[in-house]
């Protein structure tokens, strides 16, 4: 019997920019890197990486993402540039940044993570950096290849699209690839 799940919260990204990031993964491949890339029906953009919770939790967690979602009201962003964590030297994510209203994006992140602290969730060490990750480096990379690769996708830019909904989701691990379930969807207030 499986005593927990591992989860996060996110926001699905809109097909349209399932088909721009599907892109900017095959440019990238031109540069013929030892990338592992994520499959796009699985890019999303996480919040919040809740980690392993106990599934007698997950009601008390989608209350507070109703909540956090019923404070904000919908917007506007898009994938926008590329870019690598931690830096370029030593290259392990690669991601496609985000642009337009950031402010509110971050807000409810900032907002879920504090009122997830008291269903005593894990909370993430690092401070968030929105971005959609699109690949992971299999070894250390050539500096310069990759530069080149990245800059030439500098001015990459997906069509904006509406943040209007997040989403609780299960990670089953797989050998090949993550499985992401949908567990609760909360609505932003157009209030």
């Amino acid at each position: 019997m499986q005593k927990t799940i591992r989860t996060f919260i996110a926001v699905p990204i809109p097909n349209a920019v399932a088909v721009f990031l599907q892109q900017v993964q095959s440019q990238l491949q031109l540069a013929a890197m030892d990338i592992r890339w994520v499959a796009t029906q699985n890019i999303h953009l996480t919040l919040n990486f809740l980690g392993d919770i106990d599934p007698k939790r997950v009601p008390a967690v989608a209350a507070k993402l109703d909540s956090a979602a019923a404070a904000i009201a919908p917007f506007e962003i898009k994938a926008s540039g590329v870019g690598v964590f931690p830096n370029l030297r030593h290259a392990r994510v690669l991601w496609v940044g985000l642009a337009g209203e950031i402010e509110p994006l971050k807000a409810l992140q900032a907002t879920l993570e504090s009122s997830l602290n008291s269903v005593a969730c894990k909370r993430e060490p690092r401070d968030f950096r929105a971005h959609l990750t699109i690949g992971r480096t299999r070894r250390r990379m050539d500096v310069q290849t990759l530069g080149a690769a990245l800059e030439s996708m500098r001015a990459a830019r997906s069509d904006s699209f509406r943040v209007d909904r997040l989403t609780l989701f299960q990670s089953k691990l797989k050998s090949a690839g993550a499985e992401y379930i949908p567990l609760h969807t909360s609505r932003l207030s157009d209030a």
